[in-house]
């Protein structure tokens, strides 16, 4: 375990931010993809781990800048959907 710890030091990056990151990007994925159309964001996101819906909330818009639901919603409109910033 202090290997590992040690290896992520350098890059600057804890093991568990690096797991959070990993489970966020799943997370984005699935309520991007059609699969997941049907679940609801909580669903997505204990799936994933995150045991805590609000928390999951805000990482996931501190990580990408949108909530999951505005995620979710851009990505079910086409290019000329979206609004334009």
């Amino acid at each position: 375990m202090r290997y590992l710890h040690k290896l992520f030091e350098r890059e600057g990056l804890t093991v568990r931010r690096w797991i959070q990151q990993r489970r966020l990007e799943q997370c984005r994925r699935a309520l991007g993809g059609r699969q997941e159309r049907g679940s609801s964001i909580a669903a997505v996101a204990h799936h994933w781990g995150f045991a805590n819906a609000s928390h999951f909330s805000r990482s996931f818009k501190a990580a990408y800048g949108l909530s999951p639901r505005e995620w979710r919603d851009s990505e079910s409109r086409t290019p000329a959907q979206l609004p334009q910033r």
